[in-house]
């Protein structure tokens, strides 16, 4: 059977202090560090979007069928409507 009783607070561990909250967009900041910003996010963009084009020609080079989804799929389903009595 649980005892029902007072039970006096514990005294708490200090937490570390929370990292500031993140200014409203347009406001607060400094205009040149956006664009800084918006200049390298288009920079890793390009470089990523170039990285994906390079292993999809791999990938043609090695399998010219690599990306032919519709065609499979519709072989697949002749066969199987084929098969069915």
């Amino acid at each position: 059977m649980k005892k029902y009783e007072l039970q006096l607070r514990q005294p708490q561990q200090k937490r570390p202090p929370r990292p500031p909250l993140p200014t409203a967009l347009g406001f607060g900041g400094n205009e040149d560090d956006d664009v800084e910003r918006d200049i390298t996010l288009q920079a890793a963009n390009n470089k990523y979007l170039k990285d994906i084009e390079e292993q999809q020609k791999k990938a043609l080079e090695e399998d010219p069928s690599v990306f032919y989804y519709d065609g499979v799929h519709d072989e697949r389903s002749r066969k199987l409507l084929s098969q069915k009595p």
